[in-house]
């Protein structure tokens, strides 16, 4: 993570634009070198290696071979979810190894594939590149062509839960023990929670076989996301559409919008739970319902997951940095305007390059912001800048802060 401080008057801002004009060049995306994104634990486990990682339109692609199928990831928050899973799903196997061999080899008949899994090729919308769906508006640069797998995949996207309250709370709770994501969409997940809450309804296994300890890593997880998971385990999933109804009405949004954000699929009901906790916690600020009604418009995974992280950054930016009044969107980015009168954009890309279509629009905001008499301006991003686009980026007096929701620069 790095900050670079704003110094230059708004006065002396047209000087700057004619050196950075002079000074900038383009770039093509960087070689990735995965050892540069990821830290050890997700390059590779005893259940998993990642094979390559390259960028497309702003998201990392990973291709991965692990115990359980092979897999390409788009987004590097997807694809550290996918790792998350694998590595809990392979350490709760060998659990029952040791502990009830006969479910062992019944689970691993079900979870284990060999070679390709074309079935479930994890979240990657873009798998036969489609178009970069779920855009902030209708102008943003990223599309790919051809047609997404997924669109029609409703069963992909319907989430229910078992029609027998006990085996339901029962998925509830191996889901909460194991840290896995009670509605994920990855098939190996729903087959494990299914078969384990069966086996512990028909009183074949007691409550503690195979799981661990819910908040073994409890020093990095936060009070507030502590909640969520304890929400998430003690609500049906008809509790939760009601959950989130008055999450809604607290927000002050209603009608049409809220009607479409709680039949909205493609965002899960984990999802819809942590977005509107989050934005909650902020609810003071104004037009927060701008961004629920475009969280309503993700058509693909990467996109749902990135309205939730945009919605934890805000939360975060308010109680952490500088409280703010009112969110909106320009130029296509999500914006909000402090109350030491900073404008601060949010990018919520895994890596920004300095390409023209960039340098314009930066310049755009930056001019924006310096007319109209702000302090400072400043570009938060969710995910990495690349040299070239930082120092672009500092020419045009932007402070920066890069990896916003992470601990560390490379996680």
């Amino acid at each position: 993570m790095r900050i670079l401080p704003q110094t230059m008057k708004p006065a002396a801002f047209i000087i700057a634009l004619c050196v950075s004009a002079q000074l900038s060049a383009y770039e093509n995306y960087p070689v990735i070198n995965s050892n540069e994104v990821l830290s050890s634990k997700y390059l590779s486990s005893p259940y998993h290696r990642v094979e390559s990682v390259d960028i497309e339109n702003g998201f990392y692609r990973f291709d991965m071979e692990s115990d359980f199928g092979r897999y390409t990831i788009y987004s590097k928050a997807l694809f550290k979810k996918r790792v998350d899973e694998v590595i809990a799903l392979g350490k709760a196997m060998n659990q029952f190894e040791r502990e009830n061999e006969s479910l062992s080899e019944e689970l691993r008949s079900e979870l284990t594939v060999t070679g390709d899994s074309a079935v479930d090729i994890l979240s990657s919308p873009f798998s036969t590149a489609s178009k970069l769906a779920g855009q902030i508006t209708d102008n943003l640069e990223g599309t790919f062509t051809g047609e997404n797998p997924y669109v029609d995949s409703r069963k992909r996207y319907s989430y229910q839960e078992p029609k027998d309250p006990t085996t339901a709370s029962h998925k509830r709770n191996i889901a909460f023990q194991t840290g896995l994501d009670l509605y994920s969409n990855y098939s190996r997940v729903q087959s494990f929670l299914n078969k384990l809450a069966n086996e512990r309804s028909a009183g074949r296994v007691s409550a503690g076989v195979g799981l661990g300890d819910p908040f073994s890593n409890a020093s990095s997880v936060s009070q507030l996301d502590r909640s969520i998971q304890l929400t998430m385990k003690t609500k049906s999933l008809d509790e939760l559409r009601y959950y989130h109804q008055s999450l809604l009405q607290q927000l002050r949004v209603r009608g049409t919008v809220a009607d479409s954000f709680i039949e909205k699929q493609m965002l899960s009901p984990a999802q819809k739970t942590r977005m509107l906790v989050y934005l909650n916690e902020i609810k003071q600020v104004n037009r927060l319902g701008s961004l629920v009604d475009m969280a309503t418009q993700a058509d693909n995974e990467v996109m749902a997951a990135v309205f939730v992280r945009l919605s934890k950054a805000l939360y975060r930016y308010y109680h952490n940095v500088e409280s703010f009044s009112a969110f909106f969107v320009y130029k296509d980015y999500p914006a909000v305007i402090t109350n030491s009168r900073k404008f601060v954009y949010f990018n919520y890309y895994d890596l920004l390059a300095w390409s023209e279509n960039n340098e314009n629009k930066f310049k755009q905001l930056a001019e924006h912001a310096s007319q109209s008499g702000y302090s400072a301006w400043r570009l938060i991003s969710l995910g990495d800048v690349t040299a070239m686009a930082g120092r672009n980026l500092q020419q045009l007096e932007y402070e920066q802060q890069t990896n916003f929701l992470d601990t560390s620069t490379k996680n």
